[in-house]
């Protein structure tokens, strides 16, 4: 009888240390799929537009395109999973009419170094610097997709930009894990160990922001889009209908809405 008490704690115990073993693990696994879109061999065979590189420091490097249009305004993109400098130049750029820069971050591509949160992050304030330097007085215009919402949203929250639009965003690194392994609730999100917390970003935003979505995404729904949205204090969101996740920023009618958006600065 004396042995029960002890075989219910070792039960307790052993099923504890499996889902700590679990939510580590898991969490490895996706970051290192996550990390994996960007790196390697994953240029376009074709492209829309024609991308241009630019170096933003002796390890930074991206591309752009329109590098000398004259405007009042420049935009930095981020693209999603597999989209690259030179793939999110090569296929959205050309629509805008002003100068469109992305970078690739920090050890993917030709940037040197290591890919992590912090590198990513000082990948994106490297790029904004890079441009306000080489293109003194203009706005600055932030886009991100997918993925790339991360940056754009982190970027916007400590630098000085003219407006925010995130296409088909999230709020944490959760809302893309649950999608595979959804168990990261709650304060299981601290085992996440570099959560890209858009919703803290949000805090922290002082320039106006626009979500974009659509009842067509099956990756992140509208539902989300709102959510994301209501993080932000004064957010504009608009839902399309029956676009999917990664044709938002070549459909006319998105594009078109954006080049409004950043009129309305």
């Amino acid at each position: 009888m004396g042995d029960k008490p002890m075989n219910g704690v070792y039960i307790v115990f052993k099923i504890l240390m499996w889902v700590l073993i679990l939510l580590f693990a898991g969490d490895l696994i996706l970051q290192t799929i996550s990390y994996g879109f960007y790196k390697g061999n994953q240029k376009l065979a074709k492209t829309v537009f024609k991308p241009q590189k630019i170096q933003i420091s002796e390890k930074l490097s991206g591309y752009g395109y329109n590098l000398s249009e004259d405007s009042d305004h420049l935009i930095l993109c981020f693209g999603g999973s597999k989209y690259i400098a030179y793939n999110t130049v090569g296929m959205y750029s050309g629509y805008y009419g002003c100068p469109f820069l992305s970078v690739d971050y920090y050890g993917t591509q030709d940037s040197r170094g290591t890919m992590n949160l912090k590198t990513m992050q000082k990948s994106a304030e490297n790029l904004f610097d890079w441009a306000r330097q080489h293109y003194p007085g203009r706005k600055i215009v932030v886009i991100g997709h997918s993925y790339g919402c991360g940056m754009a949203a982190y970027l916007a929250s400590v630098r000085n930009c003219s407006r925010l639009i995130l296409v088909s965003g999230y709020r944490t690194s959760a809302d893309m894990y649950n999608r595979i392994l959804p168990f990261y609730w709650g304060f299981l999100q601290n085992f996440i160990k570099n959560n890209i917390r858009v919703d803290l970003y949000a805090k922290h935003t002082t320039c106006p922001v626009t979500v974009i979505g659509s009842d067509g995404d099956a990756t992140f729904s509208a539902a989300l889009q709102k959510k994301l949205a209501n993080c932000y204090p004064n957010a504009e969101i608009k839902i399309f209908h029956k676009i999917k996740h990664e044709d938002y920023l070549t459909t006319p009618e998105v594009i078109a809405y954006i080049k409004a958006v950043i009129q309305w600065q």
